[in-house]
């Protein structure tokens, strides 16, 4: 049976876990919005803005990544609920390597907080959680951040030949 401490540990982090799906989701609309709001001051339509802008359509496009990571954060707190703490460091670490290289430092800052409270509220042991995943399975366990570290590599190319 889990005591009171516990219990209240788990909604603390659920709570943080569920803020942070939700910004994330989010971020497509609210790019959304802006373009919208670009196409009312250019007199144009979304298509036409992306088409003669290519520093917003890569702006669309990079915020196209954060709803999958959302959905990957959810599969991170089901393995910390698991005590699968490798994975869980491993993933968050990869998925703030791929917002640093969109340039999303906000979300960036938000994951490493979201790593400090759980090894703070988990007490995990940081290198031998890393180890003993990197022993395992480490392909399996990385891919879908493998994925999302592919895009924001074709988003970092697109915006380093853009210039931006």
């Amino acid at each position: 049976m889990k005591t009171i401490m516990a219990i209240s540990k788990d909604k603390g982090i659920d709570r943080i876990f569920m803020i942070i799906k939700v910004l994330l989701a989010v971020s497509p609309f609210m790019a959304l919005g802006y373009l919208s709001a670009n196409g009312v001051k250019y007199g144009g339509s979304l298509q036409t803005i992306l088409n003669s802008n290519p520093d917003l359509a890569v702006m669309f496009l990079v915020a196209m990544v954060n709803p999958f990571i959302a959905y990957l954060l959810g599969y991170v707190e089901q393995h910390l609920k698991k005590a699968d703490n490798g994975y869980v460091l491993l993933n968050l670490g990869l998925m703030i390597v791929a917002e640093l290289m969109i340039e999303n430092i906000m979300y960036a800052l938000i994951l490493a907080f979201l790593i400090y409270k759980c090894v703070k509220t988990y007490q995990i042991p940081i290198k031998e959680s890393i180890k003993a995943s990197a022993k395992d399975h480490l392909l399996r366990d990385i891919s879908g951040s493998i994925v999302v570290l592919i895009f924001s590599g074709i988003c970092l190319f697109a915006r380093i030949q853009i210039g931006m």
